[in-house]
């Protein structure tokens, strides 16, 4: 751990989903400036770029944090995906018609008319419904956050999480964003 405790970070979340990373990171900021520390979101600093972009340039990128204070850089990547996706096959009752007539005796209702009361038809009809096919995908995402001290290039801490089908990004990234704040702030890395 640091001999002082952190008070600004640099966050940048690994992704070239522009959407995705401007969300991650405005949560991310957002929570370290609640705590007290001063935040820098990639976004704002390098721009909406594609992180590939950046990567030749390292040394370069990292005198540039190393020039605007940040004394910690908090990273979130996506490191592994997988997508399961089942079919549910349709299902249907067999279709046997009827002789016109009353239904008597389809749960004790008497007939009436040429089709019968409505609870015999309720039998019928409940009997012959279908439900059509379909497909369920099961989303599942591996994400890992790392902590580094900008002057010494140590790790100071790195947690995986693991995210199943997750709701839209916005909604997605406040619930990561949480997650991760609970674990970090039990870590001694901040402002007192």
């Amino acid at each position: 751990m640091p001999a002082e405790p952190i008070k600004s970070v640099f966050i940048i979340a690994f992704t070239d989903n522009i959407e995705a990373r401007a969300y991650l990171e405005k949560g991310l900021a957002d929570a370290a400036r609640k705590r007290g520390l001063k935040a820098y979101r990639s976004v704002d600093l390098i721009g909406p770029v594609e992180i590939k972009t950046i990567a030749p340039v390292k040394d370069v990128f990292i005198q540039k944090l190393k020039d605007s204070s940040c004394e910690a850089i908090l990273t979130v990547a996506l490191v592994h995906a997988t997508s399961e996706t089942k079919y549910t096959p349709s299902s249907s009752m067999t279709y046997s018609p009827y002789a016109y007539g009353s239904y008597a005796g389809y749960g004790g209702f008497a007939g009436h008319g040429a089709y019968g009361g409505f609870g015999g038809y309720y039998g019928y009809a409940v009997n012959t419904m279908t439900t059509p096919g379909y497909y369920t995908t099961k989303s599942k995402y591996f994400l890992e956050s790392k902590i580094f001290d900008v002057n010494t290039d140590e790790l100071l801490m790195s947690i995986q999480t693991k995210v199943t089908n997750p709701e839209a990004i916005e909604k997605s990234s406040v619930q990561y964003t949480e997650s991760l704040v609970k674990a970090i702030d039990g870590l001694g890395l901040r402002k007192k």
